[in-house]
């Protein structure tokens, strides 16, 4: 007799490919702002970011927060 489950069998996820299918969309997005994105070498979730004030030696948090992104680019950035 089955526990729990009725007698159906877990499901388990597979974060290989969740990881791809993650990277493959985040790679969509990236590629409409600029099509020159070749691939993601890093990712963060979630960044904030702060300016540090040498005056009064303290840190100050931005209005700048979100995913980050570090990309391999097919050329260099000219802005």
């Amino acid at each position: 007799m089955a526990r729990g489950g009725y007698g159906r069998r877990k499901v388990r996820p597979n974060l290989a490919a969740d990881r791809e299918g993650t990277r493959l969309l985040n790679l969509t997005v990236l590629r409409r702002l600029d099509p020159a994105v070749a691939d993601i070498l890093i990712t963060a979730a979630h960044v904030t970011s702060y300016s540090f004030d040498p005056s009064k030696t303290q840190w100050s948090r931005k209005g700048v927060e979100g995913s980050l992104f570090v990309v391999k680019r097919f050329v260099l950035w000219r802005p």
